[in-house]
């Protein structure tokens, strides 16, 4: 699953027993310690890797500690950690996709209130409702762009 999330091929992901080398490191400083899989960041700048068979020990009693829900939540901070602005892009597409709708609607309304001389206030409510939506949208695209600006200054000062 990881594999497939960051376009990295890593054989063991949860292994902590990891060297790099500085040049490797740079780019991307500002995220590591936050950032769970530090191996498979470094590997999506374009880094070369070597692995190095170690020996694991089979772990007694349990098979695993990862439960579904945990394994979800682990895919979440992967995929967000990869792609720096999620927020931002459900925002825009949620107002896009909702302008859109909104007009169509709209302008069936209107085409079938002048056609019919009938006014569809249902339908007129509904093109409503889901321009409000496309309004929210937008503001969550905004927020977003403000999250990532927050945490673009707050990383960079902790850098320097």
């Amino acid at each position: 699953m990881l594999r497939r999330l960051t376009s990295v091929e890593i054989s063991d992901y949860g292994c902590a027993f990891n060297a790099y080398r500085r040049s490797a490191i740079e780019p991307v400083l500002h995220r590591v310690g936050r950032q769970k899989f530090t191996k498979a960041l470094i590997l999506s700048t374009g880094a070369s890797v070597v692995e190095v068979d170690l020996q694991h020990h089979a772990r007694e009693g349990q098979a695993s500690r990862y439960s579904s829900m945990r394994l979800a939540r682990l895919a979440l901070h992967v995929l967000f950690g990869f792609w720096p602005q999620p927020i931002q892009w459900l925002g825009a597409v949620i107002a896009i996709v909702m302008t859109l709708a909104s007009l169509g609607l709209g302008t069936y309304g209107a085409i079938y209130w002048i056609a019919e001389a009938n006014f569809p206030g249902p339908t007129f409510l509904a093109a409503l409702i889901l321009g409000v939506l496309a309004v929210q949208g937008f503001i969550l695209a905004l927020l977003g762009e403000y999250v990532m600006r927050i945490q673009r200054d707050v990383s960079s000062a902790r850098c320097t």
